[in-house]
């Protein structure tokens, strides 16, 4: 008997799934299947073993998905879904790639000698990462100092968005924000009318609530948002989808301990946009409010927002993360959770 192919086939795949900036369609699709197929997300390439990217093809974001691809451990494989249409047919054949053990041993094979040639002894640290320069931190400590790159390639992360820093302890003290393979003419998928009784509005809105939800740690209340932001988004007669709205958010809306952890993150002050202004609890709120007020019927309309407001968001960011920890930060930009489909081209301001 063959144990690896056996245990192979026993398996549950643990796609970690990247977004590319024009890939929203693409990852909705596949985050549907993945639920639907019992397969659990993977929140690391390390715990992973299918690695999904959503969206069109980049040259920068290539070159970042490259760096994720060489920390899968095996077994591993690959799948690039373009648009919604594609995503069953790519997991299958990555699913299929999966359990080839004798493509699986060859690849163990090819990185096995990839990692002896490039074996150098002089290395600062594993991977090549140079060593921590040193500086004082808030308290007057000296520190290292530790460059680090959030995204393009995060779980739960806007499309394309990098978040350069620099940091002591797990405090940020510098950020730099760009976008990795944006271009002028690109399409929100959030920004077309949707006709249904703003059930597009809803949808929107509760995508970026499991978002925020995931970041927090609150996996199931996510995972409910995702499959009601799904049943919105199929066209037809939705019965029973208001009433459970209804009943998610008075769940989530009583959370006294998310609520908390929210509380004066990443404010922003009155000259923002109106979806941006206040704390993260404040953003939240609001996006609850759209929930709630579309779970009954209502007008068709778009998803509030546009390129004003995600290209604020960006322009915002690097100050409303210096100073907090990581995970904080990371909190930060789930509740700002800016649309990069809709902003094109970025360049950021001077300074920023």
């Amino acid at each position: 008997m063959d144990l690896t192919g056996w245990l192979l086939r026993r398996a549950v795949p643990r796609p970690f799934v990247v977004t590319t900036v024009g890939g929203t369609g693409a990852r909705l699709a596949v985050e549907r299947i993945v639920r639907e197929r019992g397969w659990r997300r993977a929140l690391s390439p390390a715990d992973a073993d299918l690695l999904v990217v959503c969206g069109p093809a980049n040259a920068d974001a290539d070159e970042a998905l490259d760096r994720v691809w060489a920390q899968l451990p095996g077994p591993r494989a690959r799948a690039r879904v373009g648009a919604p249409e594609q995503a069953r047919h790519a997991l299958d054949t990555a699913r299929a790639d999966l359990l080839d053990v004798a493509a699986q041993r060859r690849d163990a094979d090819a990185r096995d000698r990839s990692a002896r040639a490039a074996a150098d002894p002089d290395e600062d640290m594993p991977g090549g990462l140079p060593m921590a320069g040193r500086g004082e931190d808030r308290d007057g400590l000296t520190l290292d100092r530790l460059h680090l790159s959030l995204g393009p390639a995060l779980p739960d992360w806007p499309a394309g968005l990098s978040l350069r820093t620099v940091i002591q302890g797990d405090v940020v003290q510098e950020a730099h924000v760009s976008l990795v393979g944006a271009r002028d003419g690109a399409a929100s998928f959030w920004g077309a009318p949707d006709g249904d009784r703003g059930g597009r509005s809803t949808a929107a809105a509760l995508d970026s609530a499991q978002r925020l939800l995931s970041v927090a740690g609150w996996p199931a209340a996510a995972l409910s948002a995702r499959r009601l932001r799904d049943a919105l988004l199929e066209p037809g007669p939705r019965p029973g989808t208001g009433a459970e709205l209804r009943r998610w958010r008075h769940m989530v809306g009583r959370s006294r301990l998310l609520r908390w952890s929210l509380r004066g993150l990443g404010r922003v002050g009155d000259g923002a946009p109106e979806e941006l202004r206040g704390d993260a609890a404040d953003r939240w709120a609001r996006w609850l409010g759209r929930i709630g007020t579309a779970s009954d019927p209502g007008p068709p309309g778009a998803a509030p927002g546009g390129p004003d407001v995600a290209r604020t968001a960006l322009d915002l960011l690097p100050d409303l993360v210096v100073g907090q920890e990581l995970a904080s930060a990371r909190l930060v930009v789930a509740s700002l959770d800016p649309d990069t489909e809709a902003v094109g081209a970025y360049a950021p301001e001077p300074g920023t």
